[in-house]
């Protein structure tokens, strides 16, 4: 079974004292029933790329929640599975947040966004035509757009407000959505199979350690 690195949201606990990373459970039965086996991935690691080379994933999952910036030791772990993924030619997914620190680590930035949390939104493009989607969930507070996008990127759908939905990065096996198929009551049909497709595409013609030659 191939394996999937997960990072986790970080939130502090005022009353316990503690600093807890989390992850909504139903990600592990949605990688589990893909063919992954689901591995979440501790932000206070001392040595984090010691164990993700350890780990050797053979796709990573940059997972929602916090916004860029409000956990630095959880930005700086996610920048290192970046790392890792370039250097080894693995899969990367990014869900919401994660779709957002893609662009922010290939020099895209974000713009605040106002209606889009706790609502649903029409897809728009070809893209979202020829893979079955209409509308999405969405819970976010800012948004990658035509301009703040990064040029190692390309735009594969958007809202009617010019928010961009889902990226794909133009040489690497990177992509990032900006709803959550987690979230839903029971998992979409073509959200499955667009999980499956991403994780399971890679750079087959590039040993590993050969990944970074185009970023």
């Amino acid at each position: 079974m191939k394996s999937i690195l997960i990072s986790q949201r970080r939130d502090g606990v005022p009353n316990r004292n503690e600093e807890r990373d989390g992850m909504d459970v139903r990600f592990a039965s949605i990688f589990y029933e893909l063919g992954f086996l689901p591995i979440p991935v501790c932000s206070e690691l001392y040595d984090a790329v010691g164990y993700i080379e350890a780990l050797k994933p053979d796709a990573i999952l940059l997972s929602g929640g916090n916004d860029i910036g409000e956990q630095p030791k959880r930005d700086a772990l996610e920048v290192k599975l970046l790392n890792y993924a370039k250097d080894n030619g693995i899969p990367v997914l990014g869900i919401c947040r994660g779709t957002q620190i893609i662009n922010q680590y290939l020099g895209g930035t974000l713009l605040p966004l106002s209606g889009h949390v706790a609502s649903h939104h029409v897809l728009l493009g070809d893209w979202a035509k020829s893979n079955g989607y209409t509308s999405v969930n969405s819970f976010h507070n800012f948004a990658i757009t035509k301009d703040t996008i990064s040029d190692k990127l390309k735009i594969l759908a958007y809202t009617e407000d010019g928010s961009v939905e889902v990226i794909q990065h133009k040489y690497l096996p990177w992509y990032g959505i900006m709803w959550h198929p987690e979230r839903e009551t029971i998992l979409q049909e073509n959200d499955k199979k667009l999980l499956f497709d991403i994780l399971n595409s890679n750079l087959k013609k590039q040993p590993k350690n050969n990944g970074r030659a185009r970023l």
